[in-house]
């Protein structure tokens, strides 16, 4: 897969005043109407067991310059127990955080999930989105890149 390039994206929810997010590169539309998204998320995560109890998540597409932010979601930094901490959040429609200054977001209710092997396909329905000016953060070839990579 690493000769798919795709764009960067973090998975996030809170239930029970417990809020968790994940990395997550797969990421599409599936629907315009009504308007569905689709995310997978590997079936031992706390962030899909969260969505599972909350009915709700949010997806937030990283812009250039926010590789740090999908490293401390993907758990590649080890001192970094609280993902959120130092990220400035805000609270969606449906309550689960959005990471703020992110290139887009995607507030969204669960509609369905479907267990894979090692993966659940977790679809929603977008009630509310939003987005800024800016370039993507990319990951192509086991490395993040942007749009102004000359590869």
């Amino acid at each position: 897969m690493r000769a798919w390039a795709t764009g960067v994206t973090v998975l996030a929810t809170e239930a029970h005043g417990e809020r968790h997010g994940m990395t997550a590169s797969s990421f599409t539309s599936v629907s315009l109407e009504p308007p569905l998204v689709l995310v997978c998320a590997e079936n031992n995560m706390r962030t899909l067991r969260l969505i599972q109890e909350a009915g709700v998540f949010a997806v937030s597409v990283l812009r250039a310059g926010q590789l740090e932010w999908s490293d401390r979601f993907a758990g590649r930094i080890p001192d970094a127990a609280d993902r959120f901490a130092g990220i400035p959040v805000r609270a969606a429609i449906t309550g689960a955080p959005i990471l703020e200054n992110a290139l887009a977001y995607f507030d969204c209710q669960l509609e369905t999930l479907y267990p894979t092997a090692t993966h659940t396909i977790v679809i929603g329905r977008v009630v509310a989105a939003g987005r800024v000016e800016g370039e993507p953060l990319l990951y192509w070839n086991r490395g993040y890149r942007t749009m102004n990579n000359d590869e």
